[in-house]
């Protein structure tokens, strides 16, 4: 499991690779702790992610949460069938913009 991010314009991009799950919370925490005030979009890049826990989902509400809730701009990219069916049990679908 790793995270990664890159900002660009404005667009925090954060990478995952691998479970996504309570180890990548110090990096996550970290990439919206350094980028809450300037960026207008977060997109989380899944096209290396196997698997996700409860531990990320929370996160992702976290991150939801501290971005203004309902008007956050948070997009999700390059999601493999497997982790979007974890996604749409969690009905993150209605929660998020969800792109295969």
């Amino acid at each position: 499991m790793s995270l990664t991010s890159d900002v660009s314009a404005g667009v925090v991009t954060i990478h995952v690779e691998g479970n996504f799950d309570i180890g990548c919370y110090d990096d996550f925490n970290r990439t919206l702790n350094e980028n809450l005030n300037s960026a207008s979009l977060f997109v989380i890049d899944m096209e290396q992610a196997t698997y996700m826990d409860s531990s990320a989902l929370g996160m992702l509400l976290l991150l939801r949460e501290k971005l203004g809730g309902q008007s956050s701009k948070i997009e999700f990219v390059n999601v493999n069938d497997d982790v979007m069916k974890i996604l749409q049990v969690a009905k993150f679908d209605q929660l998020f913009v969800i792109h295969p």
